[in-house]
């Protein structure tokens, strides 16, 4: 009898433990639905929320625009306009850039300032604290790589001559990209009015793409950053035509 009763109390002990595994195992398998969950809505919902809204501040900003002629225009060496510095939130322009056409929505607005509620727009973000676009300087541009719009989703395929277009209500800036780098987030000199030679004068007028990027999780980590620069080789007046890579764009106007 006394062996019987032993082996019933650890028939009862094995099948607690059995419960606990059992709760655990449905508990780790609901961390896993709610964990996909918010993969799912970091990298698609927010992605269709944000642009959502940055069509509506691309449809706003194109109507202000002046009808600019349907054709391929001549572009100006010269010293272009360089615009007003604007407020926080406003929109400046956008950014065109050829080379995406057909992978993502290539043409966006651009915003003055880099906060977090802004470039969750889908917008590329001008810091406040570098040029404006067209002047002597660095005009350097932030913005998403994944979710919230994926705005720089392909800035790692650019490669050397793709054009960078910026599309004012008077005016097209193109530019060139030159290179590319991978710096640390605390390398903040890669804005700087001569990138990474800070203090010194510039005499270039150079535009700056930064996005995030990690060397180890790929393109979906946050460890680093993915900078690219591009150089100004000229620019058009709206009432004069548009740049030939963007004149058959159907997100451009």
């Amino acid at each position: 009898m006394r062996h019987t009763s032993n082996r019933t109390r650890g028939g009862s002990g094995g099948g607690a433990v059995s419960a606990a595994f059992g709760v655990l195992g449905e508990l780790l398998i609901t961390l896993g639905v709610i964990f996909g969950l918010f993969v799912v809505w970091q990298l698609w919902w927010t992605t269709v929320q944000s642009n959502q809204a940055a069509q509506t501040i691309m449809t706003q900003f194109q109507e202000t625009l002046p009808e600019a002629p349907q054709v391929a225009g001549e572009l100006r060496t010269d010293a272009p306009p360089v615009p007003e510095a604007a407020a926080e939130g406003e929109t400046i322009g956008a950014l065109v850039v050829p080379a995406w056409y057909g992978k993502t929505d290539n043409t966006m607005p651009i915003v003055e300032g880099t906060a977090t509620r802004l470039l969750n727009k889908a917008v590329a973000g001008h810091y406040t604290q570098t040029q404006q676009v067209g002047e002597v300087g660095n005009f350097a541009l932030a913005g998403h790589r994944r979710t919230y719009g994926n705005s720089f989703r392909f800035v790692n395929e650019l490669v050397e001559g793709d054009q960078v277009i910026v599309e004012t209500a008077t005016t097209w800036y193109v530019y060139e990209v030159t290179g590319h780098e991978i710096v640390l987030p605390s390398q903040v000199d890669v804005i700087a009015p001569v990138p990474n030679q800070p203090g010194v004068e510039p005499t270039e007028r150079l535009l700056t793409l930064t996005t995030c990027h990690s060397p180890t999780l790929g393109e979906f980590g946050n460890s680093h950053r993915w900078i690219t620069y591009a150089k100004f080789v000229g620019w058009m007046d709206r009432a004069d035509g548009m740049p030939e890579q963007v004149l058959n764009d159907p997100g451009v106007q």
